[in-house]
């Protein structure tokens, strides 16, 4: 959880957020997966106000590795 808030832009609301409101708006988000044989593509609702806060923090954690 530490290295999610810290992948978060510090313009961005979230980014003094408690572990609570993260784990509601960025974690529990209903969407729907497809993986392929070398992506994994996520499909979120058309009203999810999060969806590109999401993908910005899913590609820095990606790059940072595990």
């Amino acid at each position: 959880m530490l290295a999610l808030r810290d992948a978060i832009p510090r313009a961005a609301p979230l980014a003094r957020a408690e572990f609570a409101t993260l784990r509601l708006r960025l974690l529990k988000i209903g969407a729907r997966v497809v993986e392929k044989a070398t992506r994994v593509r996520i499909h979120f609702a058309s009203a999810c106000p999060d969806a590109a806060l999401v993908r910005l923090l899913a590609g820095r954690l990606a790059a940072a590795g595990p």
